[in-house]
């Protein structure tokens, strides 16, 4: 596809804003995390970000400035690793995308069916999974169409969204810190759940508070459709990244103030909890824009998610069909459809199962990504980086180090508990990359 004009690049707002809905959305989603405990949940908010989101977020912000090419952490690791590894590292991306992208359709559904109990219209269908399918189709028609538009128009919509999104949270902490200020104490209150040990309760909240801060690196693909990609891509990351663990945060606290019992916190509660602080009216108004949460998710993660099947297939390990791009917009027309048909396959599914193969998948190539950062500081130590990771190699092996620690503590936290058979089918996902890779690169030679 040719690079748009720079009129039609994203600016750095819209950036931002897509930056934003691709790693979090809002508190949206956050809620299972509270049953792994307050104290714990609290904690896990807190700290996940310095061992699992800043090396990802860091590693992006110096490599996007450096080497600001269609296809992001493909090119990247191509350039350090080889074409094996970019390979499989796409594949996973590619599937992470189908798993991760059907989330938002599911957390629409949950968010229509809180807005119809509080307009007193129905019980909602939260426990009926074809229905929350089929309403979360909804989302799935408009969003792609907007993904075919180009990454300018889905910048915009973000940061609509995301002003919708975040006004009725700020309304919510403001009318509800007096009660968290009153006795802070008692909102970290049970730590863990009774009868939960410590090491049960993080294994089993860390897949989600993963999920929730992952995906820095997802606009990497569409950097060279940015304007000014190597001062613009930095400065967003650090302005989304303290917004998003206040919009965690924030909004935790005052609502664990007023809905502490730990067993009620799922998907769709945040209504209930504006309910409780502001009348019914804040409570709908918050239902609505779980709405829009989920719609600017799906439009973001899918715009970085639809370039790496475009750029598998130049390289000829996809076929060539999905090069295609739209008449007028430029866009990877069929590379967005095909990947629209995967996310609307994958959407019937419980939450918390998708996030835990999601998890899963995207630290497989994260770390890829974080060895090619290393890799590219000896191979090309003179390539320019407008921003550079300070600290040299002790710092950059220690990025490596911590995501690697976090994931393999979940994923034999989970393997302990209940989850063995979610862990079995994502290993299995993660073994269909090199399979494709090693059948599309014998096919190629």
């Amino acid at each position: 596809m040719s690079h748009p004009p720079a009129n039609e690049k994203l600016k750095l707002a819209p950036l931002v804003a897509a930056i934003y809905f691709c790693v979090s959305g809002g508190p949206h989603g956050l809620e299972p995390l509270m049953q792994s405990g307050a104290g714990m949940g609290l904690l896990l908010i807190l700290m996940t970000p310095l061992i699992w989101a800043i090396p990802t977020a860091f590693m992006t912000a110096e490599l996007a400035s450096a080497i600001p090419a269609e296809g992001g952490y493909y090119v990247w690791i191509k350039r350090s690793l080889g074409d094996r590894w970019a390979a499989c590292a796409a594949w996973w991306m590619w599937l992470y995308s189908w798993v991760d992208v059907a989330i938002y359709p599911v957390l629409f559904a949950s968010y229509v069916s809180a807005l119809l109990s509080q307009l007193g219209l129905a019980n909602g269908f939260a426990d009926d999974p074809l229905r929350k399918w089929l309403v979360g189709l909804a989302i799935i028609v408009p969003m792609t169409w907007l993904n075919v538009r180009g990454a300018k128009s889905v910048g915009k919509t973000s940061l609509v969204l995301g002003g919708v999104l975040l006004l009725p949270f700020v309304v919510m902490v403001a009318l509800g810190l007096p009660k968290v200020l009153a006795n802070p104490a008692a909102v970290t209150q049970p730590f863990v759940p009774t009868g939960t040990t410590t090491q049960s309760a993080l294994g089993a909240g860390l897949f989600v508070v993963m999920w929730n801060y992952l995906g820095w690196d997802s606009l990497s693909t569409v950097s060279a459709e940015v304007d000014r990609p190597w001062k613009n891509f930095p400065k967003a990351i650090f302005i989304a990244m303290p917004l998003i663990v206040l919009s965690y945060l924030l909004p935790t606290l005052v609502g664990l103030a007023v809905v502490p019992e730990l067993g009620r916190w799922e998907e769709g509660l945040w209504p209930e909890i504006g309910e409780a602080i502001g009348g019914k009216g804040l409570g709908i108004w918050i239902a609505i824009t779980g709405m829009a949460s989920a719609a600017g998710l799906f439009a973001a993660t899918m715009l970085g998610a639809t370039r790496i099947p475009l750029v598998l297939a130049r390289d000829h390990l996809l076929p060539e069909i999905l090069t295609r791009t739209h008449p007028r917009f430029g866009t990877p027309v069929n590379a967005i459809l095909v990947s629209a048909c995967a996310y609307t396959l994958f959407s019937y599914s419980s939450f918390e199962n998708l996030a835990v193969v999601d998890v899963v998948l995207y630290s497989s190539a994260i770390l890829v990504e974080l060895a090619a950062l290393i890799v590219l500081r000896r191979k090309e130590p003179d390539l320019e980086r407008p921003y550079r990771i300070p600290g040299g190699y002790p710092v950059l092996a220690l990025f490596f180090l911590m995501p690697a620690a976090i994931i393999a503590f979940a994923v034999y936290s989970h393997i302990q508990e209940e989850g063995r058979h979610v862990i079995w089918w994502s290993i299995a996902a993660m073994a269909l990359a090199p399979i494709f890779t090693f059948a599309a690169i014998r096919k190629r030679a």
